[in-house]
């Protein structure tokens, strides 16, 4: 193609023919362009389908980690609720001084220590702000809510710290002061019933129940996100 173009254009050289070689000149720089828009058509081309096949990747990814951290996370609520619900009955038995059920206030007292601690296991969408990766994803309602995940994740974790601080500097000392540990016994029964004790136990239900609305908040999160992601991967 190439050396029949050239021997054209050196015949109308020859020949003198002006408005000849003008239009032969005007075509062949049409070819050239065309060809340099055909491979810079084709080169966008094929990095999108590079480009969808990784987004597609990442999306299952995502969903992957999501679909792990939803486990872990309805795991939580439900160990934090079963706590809950004891620590409520516990504070009832102390206001209602009801110290014919003493044992199972004391049952119920040695459990203070224990607490819902939620950690995710891995962080793909962090991983993918720090590799600037975050790009590929299309969906901005996608990278939106895994945002706004990653801010109620802080906060779970913050409560979460929060929670063990208040159990070490102060149930587990409270406790220690009104329990015999081996054997099990109440060193002064009557402890267990005054304001200060059933303060223990509002402190532990105010945490607790943050962390209940705020794993749920989670959870929700979560669902929505994965939804979106099951319509993109359908797509």
């Amino acid at each position: 193609m190439l050396n029949y173009l050239r021997e054209m254009r050196n015949r109308l050289l020859k020949e003198g023919n002006l408005r000849k070689y003008l239009a032969y000149a005007i075509g062949e720089i049409i070819i050239v362009v065309a060809g340099i828009l055909l491979a810079l058509y084709l080169n966008n081309w094929n990095q999108e389908r590079t480009d969808k096949k990784l987004e597609i990747q990442y999306y299952q990814s995502i969903k992957n980690q999501l679909t792990e951290d939803l486990n872990i996370i309805i795991g939580e609520i439900d160990y934090n609720q079963n706590f809950l619900n004891q620590f409520y009955y516990a504070k009832s038995l102390i206001f209602l001084n009801e110290k014919d059920k003493i044992d199972t206030l004391g049952k119920i007292s040695l459990k203070m220590i224990r607490f819902s601690d939620f950690r995710r296991k891995s962080n793909i969408y962090q991983t993918l702000i720090n590799s600037g990766e975050i790009i590929k994803i299309n969906n901005y309602r996608i990278t939106e809510r895994l945002q706004s995940l990653e801010e109620t994740y802080t906060y779970i974790n913050r409560l979460e710290d929060n929670h063990l601080s208040i159990i070490l500097s102060e149930i587990i000392p409270d406790i220690k002061q009104r329990f015999q540990f081996d054997p099990i016994k109440a060193e002064s029964p009557g402890s267990l019933f005054n304001y200060r004790f059933q303060n223990d136990f509002v402190i532990l239900l105010t945490i607790m129940s943050e962390k209940s609305e705020i794993y749920n908040r989670a959870k929700d999160e979560i669902h929505s996100i994965i939804d979106l992601i099951d319509q993109e991967l359908k797509n």
